[in-house]
């Protein structure tokens, strides 16, 4: 007679049982009462709250599948009561940030295929240093279906194996991550460690309890994942911190950690805008998933729009898309923005000061990072000062940016052909789209097909009065090489002697600067910088 079966024992995988210790879901058949793994049984998890009546595949046979729970017709939309609770009603649908719909429907947008003019699709074998330079990069640069190797860019491991099971794998599992909660663009606290979100990240859509987003992981140090990745060599070249980073003083500062960030995102995920710290390029390459970014040029209106729309009280509630002042006189909006779609395999660059947002079509794992140049410093202080006048915390700002501003004008001061070479600004520009400057026109970046939006004079608006137009970027595109090296110069000095000056009183400030580099006889430094910068003066 044969035994009879053990109805408390999964017999799917009698023959190589699973670790009991996880956290694992059972079902029981309503016919012969088996109990069975509900990952042996093939039932998502999803699945298990419409399910009336179990039937194993043994009983389906002799008494038809399993009986499903009666649907309503009309979808139950998941409500956010922590928002209601707050007294919030913009964010009660917890499967849709507010601004996704909006997102999505924004024109134009990039076809890679007709290689229309908001982006420069190039070749991994152009993209270089001297493309950088010789373009001066005035549109985010896409380079399609890279593979390892090319660019100079080495993954750790194949593309398809980057997933956010190996993250936490190389990273460990107890290593703190912070969540963003997309609803609210918050952190989530109490904080989260990679173990928690690979469960979460794994959980089937359906079965989220909210959108969540993971876009600070920082790698660099990690074996077989950041350690064993080599980004981009342009940007390697490129890096301002690669090139002028010590610890001269002793002060055991370790360089900024911001060259390789693994970015985790379920479907529906959204960062609403933003521009990266201290105005930094970004090299982003998708490995699982897909990416949709909306940018705008960091012109000087599209600026100054954005710090007063980081202002306002109300920031979250409003799409900056939308936002409008009076500039000069004349009402205002954004204006040149496109969104443009990356895939796997895409290499994405993202010039300094772009403003944008994100939006994640499917679950996507993306190796990026960011870095300071030397051309750019002009524009790192414009955004810079803007993170300081919108008060964004410390912990979302480049690390130590006075300390590499520093090291930045002593390493040169001492390397003046390298300044040369860094700022190649002699290279014989290609033909390039241009920020233009006229207060009539009042024109930024000119795309084809993309109209110059919002000159409109309303009534019952806050009028801004017309600012003395200060901006770095687009008297560069109109001088001469040695006046845009001048000037180059200029603004890091102007922002040294005030850091200095801060200095004074606060300790922190005065740990930023190497002392046992340049002296202790700061102004007589600052004064050799400025005869330097004067030799770029055009006679």
């Amino acid at each position: 007679m044969a035994k009879p079966k053990d109805t408390s024992v999964c017999q799917l995988c009698i023959q190589n049982p699973l670790d009991e210790s996880d956290a694992i879901s059972w079902i029981r058949c309503d016919i012969c009462r088996q109990w069975l793994h509900t990952i042996c049984a093939n039932i998502p998890t999803s699945q298990l709250g419409k399910i009336a009546s179990y039937h194993c595949a043994e009983c389906e046979a002799d008494h038809g599948p399993s009986h499903l729970k009666r649907q309503l017709k009309r979808a139950r939309v998941k409500i956010d009561y922590v928002a209601l609770d707050q007294g919030e009603v913009f964010a009660v649908d917890k499967s849709e940030h507010p601004h996704v719909s909006t997102f999505l429907a924004f024109e134009p947008e990039a076809d890679r295929s007709k290689k229309l003019s908001y982006i420069d699709i190039v070749s991994a074998e152009e993209l270089t240093k001297h493309y950088v330079l010789s373009t001066e990069l005035p549109k985010p640069v896409l380079v399609p279906n890279v593979d390892n190797g090319e660019s100079g860019m080495e993954l750790p491991c194949a593309r398809e194996n980057i997933t956010v099971a190996y993250i936490t794998e190389k990273t460990g599992n107890n290593e703190p991550v912070e969540v963003m909660d997309v609803l609210s663009q918050q952190s989530e606290s109490p904080g989260w460690n990679l173990g928690q979100w690979r469960k979460y990240f794994y959980t089937d859509a359906l079965d989220r309890d909210r959108i969540r987003n993971v876009i600070s992981l920082e790698v660099s140090e990690v074996e077989d994942l950041g350690k064993s990745f080599l980004r981009p060599e342009m940007v390697r070249q490129m890096d301002l911190v690669d090139k002028v980073w010590c610890d001269s003083d002793g002060n055991n500062q370790k360089r900024p950690k911001v060259t390789v960030y693994c970015l985790m995102s379920v479907a529906g995920s959204y960062t609403d805008f933003h521009i990266d710290f201290s105005g930094t390029p970004v090299y982003y390459t998708v490995c699982l998933g897909t990416k949709t970014f909306l940018m705008y040029p960091p012109t000087e209106d599209n600026l100054l729009l954005f710090k007063l729309w980081c202002q306002e009280p109300q920031q979250n509630f409003m799409w900056f898309g939308d936002y409008s002042k009076r500039i000069r006189g004349k009402k205002m909006k954004p204006s040149n923005g496109f969104r443009v779609n990356l895939h796997k395999g895409d290499l994405f660059i993202i010039p300094s000061g772009w403003i944008h947002s994100v939006h994640t079509p499917k679950d996507a794992v993306i190796i990026g990072g960011n870095y300071l140049t030397l051309r750019d410093v002009p524009m790192h202080l414009k955004i810079y000062n803007i993170e300081k006048e919108t008060r964004v915390p410390a912990k979302y700002r480049f690390p130590m940016f006075n300390k590499v501003l520093w090291l930045t004008s002593w390493y040169y001061f001492n390397h003046k052909d390298e300044f040369l070479a860094d700022t190649g600004l002699n290279l014989g520009k290609q033909e390039t789209t241009q920020y233009l400057d006229n207060q009539e026109s009042n024109q930024y970046l000119v795309i084809p097909g993309v109209k110059q939006e919002y000159a409109i004079k309303t009534e019952h608006e806050t009028i801004y009065p017309a600012q003395e137009i200060n901006d770095d970027t687009k008297k560069l595109e109109s001088t001469s090489d040695n006046d845009k090296r001048r000037m180059i110069l200029e603004s890091m000095i102007a922002h040294l002697k005030e850091h200095y000056e801060t200095s004074k009183t606060k300790p922190v400030a005065r740990k930023s600067i190497p002392f046992a580099l340049i002296g202790k006889n700061i102004p007589e430094y600052l004064e050799k910088l400025e005869n330097w910068a004067k030799e770029y003066q055009t006679i």
